[in-house]
């Protein structure tokens, strides 16, 4: 096993995700997680806390994405929901580079109440991403707030949607439909 493997981290996050949804998360082990990616366990330890830390992998660069979205968007004209689901189209575009992980993500996070609860802090993350770059941009407080939510909601319920083995588009393509539905909804 080379110490210094390139990706190192990409492969133990994969391979947590991959043995987590094969054989469960309670009973996926660290040295199995290792052994896959072809390191050992110590350098796991490296990159990562634990196993639920490497299904959720640093956000920073993300919610940068997200904001910058949310500015272009504004910037264009779009109203502060069309802005945030910008910032929602933009993550479709991210999670369609590697379009198994939130596939199996949408499988294995709500079999387990810890990673449900580490999940919905990564979402106030992206919420207060959107949000504030909407703020930033003069929308008040509130309207910034539920824009972002709402657009927030929309993913939520377009992954539900797109991981299902029925599903047929791209995750954009099924994040579009879900806006359309919302709107309508809305009556908007």
């Amino acid at each position: 096993m080379g110490r210094w493997e390139p990706n190192a981290r990409g492969r133990l996050a994969r391979a947590a995700l991959v043995l987590s949804a094969e054989k469960g998360y309670e009973n996926t082990t660290v040295a199995e997680i290792a052994a896959v990616a072809g390191v050992t366990e110590r350098t796991f330890y490296r990159y990562f806390v634990d196993k639920a830390d490497a299904l959720f992998p640093d956000n920073t660069q993300l919610l940068t994405l997200l904001a910058t979205a949310v500015g272009d968007a504004r910037r264009a004209g779009d109203r502060p929901f069309d802005a945030a689901l910008a910032a929602v189209r933009q993550l479709a575009g991210y999670a369609s580079q590697e379009p198994e992980r939130p596939r199996l993500m949408a499988q294995v996070i709500p079999t387990v109440p810890a990673l449900v609860g580490r999940d919905l802090v990564r979402q106030r993350q992206i919420v207060g991403a959107v949000s504030r770059a909407l703020v930033d941009d003069g929308v008040p407080t509130i309207d910034a707030q539920l824009a972002a939510e709402t657009a927030l909601g929309v993913w939520r319920v377009a992954v539900t949607e797109w991981a299902r083995e029925s599903a047929v588009g791209s995750l954009l393509d099924i994040v579009n439909t879900t806006a359309a539905v919302a709107r309508a909804v809305a009556g908007a």
